[in-house]
């Protein structure tokens, strides 16, 4: 395993190292994904060089992400229905026969 590897696994034993578990598995993600861009990571260097983010970046990063989770819910939200409806169409009860009771006073 290489040493950065080793160096990084150890970190994140402390407990103090949520911050960095947290930034590590959004950065995979956004990695996975063709949107971000190279520029985008070029940002994301700056933003880690200049060790500050400034109010208007903050607030616009809120607004987009708020953005962001309200999109991920919806399709989640989609995929669920598309995958629960056909079940609950199968699994309805089929219709019953009414019974009547009827006693016998003889």
């Amino acid at each position: 395993m290489p040493a950065p590897n080793t160096e990084m696994l150890l970190a994140l034993r402390n407990p103090k190292s949520g911050w960095l578990a947290t930034m590590i598995c959004a950065l995979e993600e956004a990695l996975k994904d063709v949107d971000f861009s190279e520029h985008h990571r070029a940002m994301v260097k700056q933003l880690l060089e200049q060790g500050a983010v400034s109010v208007a970046v903050s607030e616009a990063a809120e607004e987009r992400l708020a953005r962001f989770e309200a999109s991920v819910a919806e399709t989640q939200a989609g995929l669920a229905a598309s995958v629960t409806a056909p079940l609950m169409a199968t699994t309805a009860s089929p219709a019953h026969p009414k019974l009547t009771l009827v006693s016998n006073a003889a």
